[in-house]
């Protein structure tokens, strides 16, 4: 078993990647009384084209089927599932599906070799029949019916829709209704057989526990148990075209303030040859000192009466990178052309840029305090960059107002987005 020595910050990772493909990720933290594990498969809502090794033809299935697989996947039986066995050992289960993964996950306290085994086991022993298939459509296509009410909900894929022509996180992770009922048996079971291999999937655990023992049960359960070969899917994704699809759409919903999302869209490109990790910080302390908490311009706002809140966030995947301002405000007109001219006149002195690092690191240290955070941390490194960071300390002590400069200097606003979501007009 090999040790990451995270840098600077008095953490190891343990990790050991088994015979059949499948890597381990553990943190422990004695401080703490529980422990939290997580399953992951690198299967997300937007593979919904796929072809293995071998494969002349792709195959695509329905938008959501990785949120029903989620789903289903609890299932061991007719009238049996995870959750009866995990409620008896006093844990706490859950699942959730992302465009880029799914994570089945138990938080507890005790019991910690059962609760590795049966996670272990439900999920990789998937249960599916047609009658159970059926059976899960009604209770999806409710969750999707709520989501469509959710103003949340509404404002995110707005906002998505609006951005992006061909990217797939234009569809909800839920699929429509209409892709829920078409589902077939026949397309989770290819789903399943296709991604859920232990080389596709990650286990992370963190928390008080015995790493050497944590490994040595998660071995004696994988030799138990046999894989077919692994066909190294790849999924098909449209490059995304430049510009949006709308530079303005107004949603309503059931709100009493409007909300709005102004988002900004550009090639990764733009940024030189700047690592991805990095850029993501530099974009995230921009985005802080300009629209944060402690900024200027939140605070003239709010002294003002002209907002209720305002954040801002970034992302980045694949060929593009978005730039999202989030307000809540009784006066969108007149905010909107404050947030955008904002935007061109973003700033970041050196003694900014010093206390956000300094920031950074607190938080970076203290993170691993919460297991669940952490775990949740590791599995988004995982899946986003293959590898797990442990030079994140050097990374924030190596940032240079330069390169920030740089970073601002290379954000281009020219196409854009701006979604309101207003109250019912009736």
């Amino acid at each position: 078993m090999q040790e990451i020595v995270l840098k600077g910050i008095d953490e190891k990772i343990y990790y050991e990647q088994l015979d059949n493909g499948l890597p381990v990720y553990m943190l422990v933290n004695d401080k703490v009384n529980n422990f939290y594990m997580t399953l992951s498969a690198k299967y997300g809502s937007i593979d919904t084209e796929y072809k293995c090794k071998g494969d002349k033809e792709w195959t695509k299935v329905h938008n959501g089927v990785a949120h029903f697989l989620e789903h289903v996947n609890f299932n061991e039986g007719e009238n049996e599932t995870a959750h009866e066995y995990f409620n008896k050992l006093g844990s706490s289960i859950n699942a959730f599906t992302t465009f880029d993964f799914t994570l089945y996950e138990v938080f507890a306290s005790s019991e910690f070799e059962k609760n590795l085994n049966h996670l272990l086991d439900y999920v990789q022993t998937p249960y599916f029949t047609k009658k159970l298939i059926e059976k899960e459509k009604g209770i999806i296509v409710e969750e999707v019916k709520m989501g469509k009410n959710n103003p949340g909900h509404k404002l995110y894929y707005g906002m998505n829709e609006a951005l992006f022509k061909k990217d797939k996180r234009r569809y909800p992770v839920t699929g429509e209704v209409e892709d829920v009922k078409a589902t077939t048996v026949e397309e989770l079971q290819n789903v399943y057989d296709t991604f859920y291999h232990p080389k596709n999937m990650y286990m992370v655990i963190t928390g008080n526990f015995n790493p050497y023992e944590a490994i040595g049960i998660i071995k004696e359960n994988q030799s138990k148990k046999e894989f077919p070969e692994y066909r190294y899917p790849v999924s098909r994704l449209e490059k995304e075209p430049s510009g949006v699809n709308d530079e303005y759409k107004e949603i309503e919903a059931n709100v009493e303030i409007p909300k709005v999302k102004i988002c900004y869209k550009m090639a990764k490109s733009d940024f030189g040859d700047i690592d991805d990790k990095l850029l993501n910080i530099y974009l995230s302390i921009i985005l802080r000192n300009n629209f944060g908490v402690t900024s200027t311009l939140r605070e003239d706002l709010l002294e003002k009466e002209l907002v209720v809140a305002i954040g801002a966030g970034r992302d980045i995947f694949k060929d593009v990178v978005t730039i999202e301002i989030n307000v809540e405000t009784k006066y969108p007109d007149q905010v909107i052309p404050i947030i955008k001219d904002k935007m061109e006149h973003l700033e970041l002195t050196e003694a900014d840029l010093k206390r956000r690092i300094r920031c950074n690191i607190a938080a970076l240290i203290n993170d691993f305090d919460d297991i669940e955070y952490v775990n949740t941390d590791i599995v988004d490194q995982l899946i986003t960059y293959g590898k797990v960071f442990d030079d994140m300390y050097d990374k924030y002590n190596s940032m240079k107002l330069k390169t920030a400069k740089e970073v601002m200097s290379n954000i281009k606003l020219d196409n854009s987005s701006t979604v309101l979501l207003v109250p019912f007009k009736n």
